[in-house]
């Protein structure tokens, strides 16, 4: 499985991947034209939407998933606090779960989404999420709770909020190992392994 963890789509060029993940904060639109280039390809992205951050991921010319960012962030949205949400596409061989930036330490909600990828008979485990973090967020080579077993992670981080200084965008391994970080704004293209 390749993944590409990309600042927008002029970023991510002529690669093909079969996962691309887009921060927090692009365009729907932006988004849309990412499924059209790219049908094969599982996208990934949270646009603003009435004061909302909105999750979608779109695969074959179709939205599979649209979740509300449940968390607010007090600077660009405000959390919906919606928890009842199951932002999973399993698709057989691979189970992709959409966690939106601030998502991810709200301890019920981002524990059942891990808790359902990871349960998933799919082979391939990922957890996507497009983020607009501070550079403090994720520190260290190993990510901790429950994102740390069993599936990977492809954090996509913008630069709306922090500029460049920012949290860069990673990949990690199942084991929670920080395996691929940015050096600056580059697009981001991991292969990871087959299990």
């Amino acid at each position: 499985m390749r993944v590409s963890c990309v600042l927008d789509l002029k970023n991510l060029g002529a690669e093909k991947s079969d996962v691309i993940v887009f921060p927090e904060g692009i365009s729907r639109i932006e988004l849309q034209r990412a499924g059209s280039a790219h049908a094969a390809s599982i996208v990934v992205g949270a646009f603003e939407e009435n004061g909302y951050s909105r999750g979608l991921l779109l695969h074959r010319g179709q939205s599979r998933i649209e979740y509300l960012k449940v968390e607010s962030d007090h600077l660009h949205t405000k959390g919906s606090r919606k928890t009842r949400q199951r932002p999973i596409y399993d698709r057989g061989d691979m189970c992709v779960g959409v966690l939106i930036c601030m998502d991810v330490d709200h301890v019920e909600f981002s524990r059942a989404v891990v808790d359902a990828v990871k349960s998933s008979n799919a082979g391939k485990k990922l957890i996507c999420v497009p983020a607009d973090m501070a550079p403090h967020w994720f520190p260290g080579e190993t990510l901790l709770g429950p994102m740390s077993e069993g599936v990977h992670v492809a954090v996509s981080n913008g630069m709306r909020t922090h500029g460049k200084a920012r949290r860069k965008s990673f990949v990690t391994d199942t084991r929670g190992r920080i395996i691929a970080t940015q050096k600056g704004d580059e697009a981001l293209h991991v292969q990871l392994p087959e299990p």
